[in-house]
């Protein structure tokens, strides 16, 4: 039987229930403990108790190596890219968590630190950066590029070909089309179909 490695979970919020239920199904994790931010009244989540807040985090990086980003993202990664350098700064180990229900190409390629729910498809020659959220039921078809930081949320279809540069947040139910691409830090917003590229920092409602 394969021994478990222990894994810290930074942040305590709704996002943080959804990263325990995936850990809850993967055999190789054991979960070491949530850390919080300071001012919090927040104990513990989901059963799994809050070991730390932001100032013992090299103490217990130096005890767990492995992290995760439990933070989720909406409008801005600053939040999550300010978590990750700072634990990679002290010598945290990023896995890459999947879905044993989702279904990964041998020949895509995911980078350290992105979590894929359930039920997601990253197809061939896909390619995903660091520290990205592949939510439940999403599409990342051949040869699309997604940059580090961003999320794709429930139900994008990201079609084949399309490029998404970092930082960016891709709604529920968003679409799109072969080829585009999205500037850096931009926004898809819930249900919309993008058929032309679009600049950075830009925001489609």
């Amino acid at each position: 039987m394969r021994e478990t490695e222990a894994i810290l979970l930074l942040g305590a919020g709704g996002y943080c229930k959804s990263c325990l239920d995936l850990l809850s199904v993967l055999s190789n994790y054991n979960v070491a403990g949530i850390v919080n931010k300071k001012d919090s009244t927040v104990t513990e989540v989901l059963g799994v108790k809050v070991v730390g807040t932001d100032s013992d985090l090299e103490l217990l990086i130096s005890q767990y190596k492995n992290v995760l980003i439990a933070v989720g993202q909406i409008k801005s990664p600053k939040l999550r890219i300010k978590l990750f350098e700072n634990a990679k700064r002290l010598g945290a180990i990023f896995p890459v968590l999947v879905s044993p229900n989702s279904q990964i190409s041998q020949t895509a390629r995911i980078d350290e630190g992105t979590i894929c729910f359930h039920q997601t498809i990253i197809n061939a020659s896909a390619s995903v950066g660091r520290n990205c959220i592949i939510n439940n039921k999403s599409l990342v078809e051949h040869d699309a590029e997604i940059g580090s930081h961003c999320h794709i949320s429930t139900g994008s279809l990201i079609n084949g070909g399309v490029v998404i540069e970092d930082g960016c947040f891709i709604g529920s139910g968003a679409i799109l089309h072969q080829g585009v691409r999205v500037g850096k830090n931009s926004v898809i917003g819930a249900g919309k179909i993008l058929k032309t590229d679009i600049p950075p920092n830009t925001i489609v409602r």
